[in-house]
């Protein structure tokens, strides 16, 4: 991989079935680096808004014209899944057009819990035949039929008597169901990717060779939070927590027969480094609240990390020394491969002293990412408003998928009968 971020796991619209519907290609073509300007539109969809990243792609960077909230109707996503096409269509259509944006041709962002991004070993073949058996060699990892799921895969390692491939994959009935919304609202699929590449990509895009070589990356959003390992630029582990923004939005809203709006407010004046001042507690109904769900959803990603370095440590046996922490709270860590810091990002992450507090408990270093903190770059976000650049944290989906673009992409296999053994051979 040499620490690039692959993007061969991506798919667009294209079906991956025997017979496709016409109007959808098969394969993803292949893109070269964009032409002197290209006008690039990126939608995020998460369970309680959609987010557009609109701009001019260019020889070099990115330039952010619009970013776009548009709130979702309860139990119009959920899981990934659109349950109500024309809600979003009619919120889509009406967010461009207010906007003034007039490009309908969209990269799209999913995610949910039904999401996959595994690495899995399999027996020796070539890449070649490896395209031709992955629906089947990947039934044995997806909870349903592999023809129920677009399915992609990313050679991470080859062996004399193994590979060691990331296998990604999606229910057809989710990306369907985005197509369908999308088109409603007469606007194109170029491209349908899951969240979590979307995020590794624009950390790999701002820090560069500053990227550490394994880090986790944390996204709380609103119905489920989203953790990942990077190790090398690319996906080693990814899990959905039902633990989120609504969760705790719940949770106050019920207690305290808050408003919605009053619950908005309160999220973010509470700072969760006051849980961890010593002496006599202050008096914050709503922090001690919060704190019991924030620590299960703590204990979760822990959980997910340990679960990554066993994989480690089964390799290596080494652990390193300077890893700080309590027993109950440590994550551990291998002088190969070891979790060198936690990102975070997503609408969630916007409490204050929450790094600081995922720090003290997870005992790993703990920084909220930021696009648009920093030395100007890659990205140009002159047009933006200083209240979304406080805010970056919950775009960092959307600017990934608008850089899109500057990566190829690779075909989903196609669904065909499994390898002779010569074939294998």
């Amino acid at each position: 991989m040499d620490g690039g971020v692959s993007s061969r796991m991506r798919w667009t619209s294209g079906c991956c079935c025997k017979k496709p519907p016409p109007s959808r290609p098969l394969w993803i073509r292949r893109r070269a680096m964009p032409r002197k300007s290209e006008t690039v539109l990126a939608i995020d969809l998460g369970s309680m808004s959609m987010k557009l990243c609109c701009g001019t792609l260019h020889s070099n960077g990115f330039t952010v014209e619009h970013l776009i909230e548009a709130p979702l109707p309860p139990n119009t996503i959920r899981e990934g899944l659109i349950l109500e096409p024309a809600v979003v269509a009619r919120a889509l259509r009406q967010t461009l057009n207010q906007a003034g944006v007039r490009h309908r041709s969209a990269f799209v962002a999913v995610g949910g819990p039904q999401v996959t991004a595994r690495p899995v070993r399999l027996p020796p073949m070539t890449p070649e035949v490896l395209r031709k058996s992955i629906q089947f060699e990947a039934a044995r990892y997806l909870p349903s039929a592999a023809e129920e799921h677009l399915i992609g895969f990313e050679i991470l390692h080859s062996a004399e008597d193994h590979l060691e491939v990331l296998l990604v994959a999606a229910p057809r009935s989710v990306v369907d169901s985005v197509i369908s919304a999308l088109e409603r609202a007469g606007v194109e699929v170029a491209l349908v990717e899951i969240q979590p590449f979307a995020s590794l990509r624009t950390v790999h895009a701002l820090w560069q060779e500053r990227m550490p070589a394994v880090f986790a990356l944390l996204d709380i959003g609103g119905s489920h939070t989203q953790i990942s390992v990077a190790r090398g630029g690319t996906l080693a582990l990814t899990r959905y927590i039902p633990i989120a923004g609504e969760t705790l939005t719940a949770a106050l809203k019920g207690y305290f027969h808050f408003s919605e709006e009053e619950v908005s407010h309160i999220k973010r004046s509470l700072n969760l480094a006051e849980l961890l001042q010593t002496g006599t507690p202050q008096e914050n109904p709503p922090l001690r609240l919060v704190q019991p769900i924030l620590d299960e959803l703590i204990r979760e990603i822990r959980r997910s990390l340990n679960y990554y370095q066993s994989q480690v440590q089964a390799n290596t046996k080494i652990f390193s020394p300077t890893q700080q922490g309590t027993p109950e709270n440590k994550i551990l860590k291998t002088h190969e491969g070891g979790i060198e810091t936690l990102v975070l990002t997503g609408g969630g992450v916007l409490m204050q002293g929450i790094a600081t507090y995922f720090e003290h408990r997870l005992g790993i270093p703990t920084q909220l990412f930021n696009p648009f903190e920093g030395e100007p770059g890659l990205l140009q976000i002159e047009r933006v408003h200083p209240d979304q650049r406080a805010q970056g944290a919950q775009w960092v989906v959307a600017l990934g998928t608008a850089l899109a673009p500057l990566e190829q992409r690779q075909p989903f296999a196609p669904a065909t009968a499994p390898p002779t053994e010569a074939q294998a051979a």
